[in-house]
């Protein structure tokens, strides 16, 4: 399983044992798959690499694009839309992204290949390269934000609300929500390359079942909270669950 270390996702406790929703989310589906698991934490390029090398069988947490659907079955569990995040000064007069981008003297940093729709990244096409910075990581965003490299941030609550917890960052930034975001969805992939059309639709119909009998978000919220999976996750309607291959 190619898990990726980002958020609550997956990190290492106080212990150094690996912990977070997808933690808890593969001990479930093992449970009730009777699958094992084998969880490898890597970057999410190198989980792709891997996949398309027939060595990982699914990434998840992740967001569909279409020229990920070729390579393996996307089986949507929740939606999820990036917010913009700022420096506390500069809030008077920054409320909103137009503004945000329309100040040259400002700029802004991107996790290196993350996706924030096609809405808000036709947008960040406006931006010329000397103000767009792209990190690694979430970490490494936050770090350079604070030290003054950088004014703002794109990225969801799934990958900026860990950082911002234990940085302590809460009284240093201005939250922006951004209504235009598009509603991304994010789930599993299943391999179509090294799992059969059976183990996909086997393991695809308990991924339902835990959405639809309501452990998925309770699995979210123990990790994000109830009121941050409330606002941030929109889980899918049952009658959008389709079980087609």
């Amino acid at each position: 399983m190619g898990v990726s270390p980002i958020g609550y996702s997956y990190y290492l406790d106080k212990q150094g044992q690996p912990t977070g929703s997808s933690i808890d989310f593969y001990a479930e589906l093992s449970r009730r798959s009777g699958c094992r698991f084998r969880i490898d934490p890597m970057p999410r390029a190198r989980a792709w690499y891997l996949l398309e090398r027939h060595e990982v069988d699914l990434i998840t947490p992740t967001v569909r694009t279409p020229d990920r659907d070729h390579l393996a079955r996307f089986v949507e569990y929740f939606k999820t839309r990036s917010d913009l995040l700022i420096r506390r000064e500069l809030a008077p007069h920054i409320n909103s992204l137009d503004a945000f981008l329309d100040d040259p003297a400002l700029q802004l940093g991107m996790v290196r290949g993350h996706v924030n729709g096609p809405v808000l990244d036709n947008r960040l096409a406006r931006l010329p390269p000397e103000r767009l910075s792209l990190s690694p990581d979430a970490h490494n965003v936050f770090v350079r934000l604070m030290a003054g490299r950088l004014d703002g941030t794109l990225m969801p609550a799934g990958l900026y609300q860990k950082e911002v917890d234990s940085l302590g960052l809460h009284d240093h930034l201005q939250l922006i929500r951004l209504p235009e975001a598009d509603a991304l969805p994010t789930g599993a992939y299943l391999s179509r390359l090294s799992l059969t059309l059976g183990e996909r639709r086997h393991l695809e119909r308990h991924i339902r079942a835990m959405l639809e009998d309501g452990t998925l978000r309770t699995l979210l919220s123990r990790r994000h909270g109830k009121q941050l999976t409330d606002r941030y996750y929109e889980i899918p309607a049952p009658d959008t669950l389709s079980v087609a291959d």
